[in-house]
């Protein structure tokens, strides 16, 4: 339970891959939890224990206490008759675990699926030989009028009294993103229980009609602290700061299938090696990926 991407299903996001800050979220991990809407779907929360080594049932960490996650969102005019604001949830979502020197690993990706930052346990010049906590911040907002949906959050994630053969220190990674769905031919996207609906066309195609289209548009920002390039990565494998601008077309055909085309550019702020030269063996950089997916 962290975030309104994370908790909408890969059928209902209207862009082909999910944002940079993604990958700070805890994702899939097996654990125990509780999730619930009261006062007529005013107030959503979800609360669990994790393993906390890592996506899903992936094990190897030293550290043998569990990760908590919590998300709770309101949405306080759900009941009212008021079509502006029905539709309108904001939230917060949060984890904390003592983590190891294994659980020292980030790896954030461009919808392109390229590695742009990359962390793991011997990251950089020095192995990690402990670390202290990792904990998760996250801030959402929904809100959905008329054929038109805006959803937009922020994630931080912070590491603590990171261990190596130099000393200790602590850093933190954050991504903003801020997404806008047109339903061009009218359709209302909805959340309900604090999560984003799938799109229902009016007229499903072959039955009477072309089915629905949305234009989905994205700005999304990825940053992490100027420390990590002295202590935790390696200039050229990564980069410290990243930004996307997508556009995508979603036409649903019926409920159950839709086409999307997805156009998506990421900048980066210094060049990036992307591959090496076969017959020289000198590096390629880049500044920036383009991507139609």
């Amino acid at each position: 339970p962290f975030g309104l991407e994370q908790v909408t299903k890969d059928k209902n996001l209207f862009f082909a891959e999910r944002s940079m800050g993604f990958y700070l979220t805890p994702q899939r991990d097996l654990g125990l939890m509780a999730h619930g809407s009261i006062l007529e779907d005013r107030i959503n929360y979800g609360v669990g224990f994790f393993n906390g080594d890592g996506f899903d049932d992936a094990t190897g960490g030293d550290q043998d206490d569990p990760e908590l996650a919590a998300r709770l969102v309101l949405a306080p005019f759900k009941a009212s008759g008021s079509d502006l604001l029905r539709d309108l949830q904001f939230g917060g979502s949060f984890t904390y675990s003592d983590i190891d020197r294994n659980n020292v690993q980030v790896q954030v990706k461009t919808t392109g699926l390229t590695t742009f930052f990359d962390v793991a346990s011997g990251a950089k010049f020095n192995v990690i030989r402990d670390a202290g906590e990792k904990r998760r911040y996250g801030l959402e907002v929904g809100w959905a009028v008329g054929p038109v949906a805006l959803s937009a959050e922020y994630v931080n994630m912070e590491l603590t009294d990171i261990t190596t053969s130099a000393g200790s220190f602590s850093t933190d990674m954050e991504d903003t993103y801020v997404a806008l769905l047109w339903m061009l031919t009218g359709e209302r996207p909805r959340f309900i229980k604090g999560i984003f609906q799938p799109v229902q066309p009016h007229h499903n195609i072959l039955e009477g009609g072309w089915g629905a289209l949305g234009l989905a548009l994205r700005y999304d920002r990825f940053s992490a602290e100027p420390s990590v390039y002295d202590d935790l990565i390696v200039e050229g494998n990564s980069v410290r700061k990243a930004e996307a601008y997508t556009i995508a077309l979603n036409w649903y055909l019926n409920p159950s299938a839709r086409l999307i085309i997805d156009a998506t550019r990421t900048e980066f702020d210094k060049p990036l090696i992307i591959d090496r030269d076969a017959l020289t063996g000198e590096l390629i950089f880049a500044e920036r990926e383009d991507v139609l997916t």
